[in-house]
């Protein structure tokens, strides 16, 4: 079943949308340069670990610095998939595999894959773009992006903000984005980011985890997401419990995929969604109009 927000934790996921950017993922995953803000969301009060003795706690609207987001993400990196890959009974892969089928890429366009991490959904691009096409993936770990590198040295990873894109208007075929809308600030500006880089009828494809729904199964998915997973993290360091936790808080915090809709077709998007894995994930497919 799932808990309806209390009102000051709505109160604070509206302020949290007028704050500014940045990204990470079921885990984390993204950061940007030492002179820019954070853009990691902080839905909900959420403990932060770097170090069992260096935590840091970030309310709903402020800012964690940067380097301490950074210093988080590039902690797990180097577990990053392997628990990706057993927390989701590696289920990670197909859900991987189905939004690179959504994009619609053909031979020798360009993709731009955000919030890219160790680079898993920008690998799976490259079988639509062919050789003579383009993958870029782009993210603010540098730990996450040393691993994409050397498993994936034919894709462009580059250290970036994904609120502020070096394309030029309207200069890519497709956009995808695996589990890092989510842990954006502010996604308004962010999907408005993406809008402007895409061609007309390009595709944006967003594949992120959904808020726990009513129902037994949704409660003990829940239970799964909030307790089980951040225990059996801390198992090897409480760091990571500590971003399972974060997790965890940005799921539960998340619109449901048909405000998500609502928001992309304001932005100027058409938009469907398919759930998978009994609703606990979404894929929004948004193609730019015009």
């Amino acid at each position: 079943m799932e808990s309806r927000p209390s009102s000051s934790t709505r109160r604070a996921q509206t302020a949290a949308s007028r704050t500014s950017p940045r990204a990470a993922s079921p885990m984390p995953t993204r950061r940007p340069s030492s002179g820019t803000r954070s853009p990691y969301s902080t839905a909900a009060s959420v403990a932060i670990g770097i170090r069992p003795e260096a935590a840091i706690i970030v309310s709903v609207g402020q800012q964690a610095p940067a380097e301490r987001i950074r210093q988080m993400f590039d902690q797990v990196a180097a577990g990053y998939d392997a628990r990706n890959r057993f927390f989701s009974a590696d289920r990670d892969r197909a859900w991987r595999h189905r939004a690179a089928q959504r994009a619609g890429l053909r031979p020798g366009q360009t993709a731009l894959d955000l919030c890219t991490g160790t680079g898993k959904l920008a690998h799976e691009l490259l079988a639509f773009t062919g050789p003579s096409g383009r993958v870029i993936g782009v993210d603010f770990s540098p730990a996450m992006l040393e691993i994409a590198r050397r498993r994936e040295p034919g894709i462009e990873f580059r250290l970036g903000d994904v609120m502020k894109l070096s394309e030029s208007d309207a200069s890519v075929d497709a956009i995808t984005i695996g589990f890092g809308l989510r842990n954006l600030v502010d996604r308004e500006a962010a999907l408005r980011e993406m809008f402007r880089v895409l061609r007309p009828g390009g595709r944006l494809v967003i594949l992120e985890f959904a808020p726990p729904q009513r129902g037994l199964l949704m409660r003990a998915y829940r239970f799964y997401l909030s307790r089980v997973m951040p225990a059996v993290a801390g198992l090897r360091d409480r760091g990571e419990a500590s971003a399972y936790r974060y997790l965890a808080e940005t799921v539960q915090a998340f619109p449901q995929p048909h405000a998500l809709a609502r928001q992309l077709e304001g932005i100027g998007f058409s938009v469907s969604v398919e759930r998978m894995t009994l609703g606990i994930v979404a894929l929004h497919v948004a193609q730019r109009r015009g």
